[in-house]
């Protein structure tokens, strides 16, 4: 999770904060002023119903919507997310790699502030 947070900040969201209180997976696992972030690390790979719900909160509250996915990404999972803007990124906890699984997430990673992880 604290790897996911330093990627966020990457991102340019230098407020980024895990979500500390109460179940995570109902709101999200990471937050700051410009994204609400959800991290799965479970084998297999990330569903559509993940990406829903994160689009879901991120309609009504404003913030971007970003995954981080510890192994793969389901190809229907992968077309939702660009149909509701939710950015994917598939990340490498012990390489300390992340890439863009979406051309959201592609674009993100492109346009980060910085170019160093």
């Amino acid at each position: 999770m604290e790897l996911c947070k330093e990627w966020m900040r990457y991102l340019g969201a230098s407020d980024a904060t895990v979500f500390a209180t109460g179940d995570p997976r109902q709101a999200c696992d990471l937050y700051s002023s410009d994204y609400l972030g959800w991290v799965d690390n479970n084998r297999g790979n990330v569903e559509v119903e993940l990406v829903e719900r994160a689009a879901a909160v991120v309609a009504a509250d404003g913030r971007r919507g970003l995954v981080f996915a510890g192994h793969g990404v389901s190809p229907f999972a992968r077309v939702r997310a660009d149909e509701l803007g939710i950015a994917i990124f598939r990340f490498d906890a012990h390489g300390g790699t992340l890439d863009g699984v979406n051309p959201r997430g592609r674009e993100l990673l492109a346009n980060a502030p910085t170019q160093q992880i």
